[in-house]
């Protein structure tokens, strides 16, 4: 009677064990089939989407493309459907397998599958670092943006438009823990260091409301489920302190020829992800013609001076040439209004429009003298001059401190 207690927990022990076994494989496969970078990504969330409206009547939802959030309602539904045939999947699985199969072979295919997949994310995050791609260099109107204003995600790309050095060297990072997995030897070390890696970028995303969060965290866990089968091993090394060794699988194929079409794939498909994530590399983008803050410090319009005033709608506190083709004007009562801007630098004219209008708004003419800027011209029908102080990217305290290796005193104001 023992016995066949015995034997009876004991198979529902491997049952279930192969279950989760099944349930992580199954999970792994629906989250990099139906998340970004993936062909499928529109056509599941639109299955997903009709259920969430026609089965379970939930009308509100929609799905939100080209925002840069990959943390919208649809793609938490996204996940607990995931969850679900999931589930399904591998009850389905295991309650058919009389041969009670333990998926060894299914399991070291899955992480070469999810290897690559999350090398691809690190070179692709990696490289855009590497240049002004993810995080480019501080606009001026990031610079002139009250801290207290800012919203945490703002804070997370202003320190990190600060500095181009801390982040090359986070790009780079990342693009050595893709290349790491790429290779047998080095997986389990890959693993780990884009592991931490992507811990850390995770945290930001939490805790400063990067939508990004469900995918951060989704890489996390694929680098977990990668060592999942060295667990033991390093179990042993790391806490036991004991002698151990990590798994390796040589590659099966007895023929050369196989073994040299593996590896000219592999070498295919890196260079591939490579070529295609390093566009950016080897742009530089043309100076802006007059980028910088202008402080206006004379607005004159039909020839009377208007005061600086909190109750004035009309003249100009600031002007702001942030980025090409567009500038920002704050009045005087911080009203901030953009303006299609068209600067042309052989007539030294500035041409303002608004978005959507025909008509000109501004058409005026500048000179420079020393740190001034004098604008002369037309506001609708109004003439106007205006003396403005520019201040340029460099000029700006966060770009201009550098780098310091004695600091008697902290830099901290």
């Amino acid at each position: 009677m023992e016995n066949t207690f015995n034997y009876t927990n004991h198979k529902i022990r491997n049952a279930v064990l192969r279950f989760l076994h099944l349930y992580g494989i199954s999970y792994i496969y629906l989250f990099m089939l139906t998340s970004q970078f993936s062909p499928l990504e529109g056509i599941y969330k639109n299955g997903v989407l009709w259920g969430c409206k026609n089965i379970f009547n939930y009308k509100q939802i929609e799905y939100i493309k080209i925002t840069g959030s990959g943390d919208t309602t649809l793609d938490y539904c996204v996940v607990i459907v995931n969850l679900i045939f999931a589930a399904v999947v591998s009850l389905i699985v295991i309650l058919t397998d009389k041969k009670q199969r333990t998926f060894k072979d299914l399991h070291w295919l899955t992480v070469v599958v999810v290897r690559y997949y999350v090398a691809m994310i690190m070179l692709s995050y990696g490289i855009s670092k590497l240049h002004n791609g993810q995080f480019p260099a501080n606009s001026i109107d990031r610079l002139e943006e009250k801290i207290g204003d800012m919203s945490p995600m703002g804070m997370i790309w202003t320190m990190m438009g600060a500095s181009t050095g801390y982040t090359f060297v986070s790009g780079l990072l990342e693009v050595i823990g893709g290349l790491l997995l790429f290779f047998r030897r080095t997986k389990t070390f890959g693993a780990l260091f884009s592991m931490t890696i992507m811990i850390n970028v995770a945290l930001l995303n939490f805790f400063y409301d990067v939508p990004v969060k469900i995918f951060s965290s989704h890489i996390v866990l694929s680098c977990i489920f990668i060592i999942s089968g060295d667990a033991k091993g390093l179990y042993r090394f790391f806490i036991l302190h004991q002698p151990s060794q990590l798994r390796f699988h040589p590659r099966n194929s007895d023929k050369k020829w196989k073994r040299n079409t593996l590896t000219a794939l592999k070498c295919f498909v890196l260079c591939f992800l490579i070529l295609t994530s390093s566009p950016g590399l080897f742009y530089k983008s043309p100076p802006l013609p007059l980028e910088g803050t202008y402080t206006v410090e004379k607005f004159i319009i039909n020839n009377k001076e208007l005061p600086h005033s909190k109750n004035d709608s009309i003249g100009w506190k600031k002007l702001l040439i942030s980025y090409p083709g567009w500038t920002d004007i704050i009045l005087n009562n911080d009203i901030l209004n953009t303006f299609e801007a068209v600067i042309n630098t052989k007539e030294k004219t500035v041409i303002l429009r608004k978005p959507d209008w025909d008509n000109i708004h501004a058409n005026l003419h500048y000179s420079i003298q020393e740190n001034y800027t004098f604008f002369t011209g037309k506001i609708g029908y109004d003439s106007v001059r205006i003396k403005a102080k520019r201040k340029k990217k460099e000029d700006y305290r966060l770009n201009k401190r550098g780098f310091h290796w004695i600091n008697e005193y902290p830099f901290n104001k």
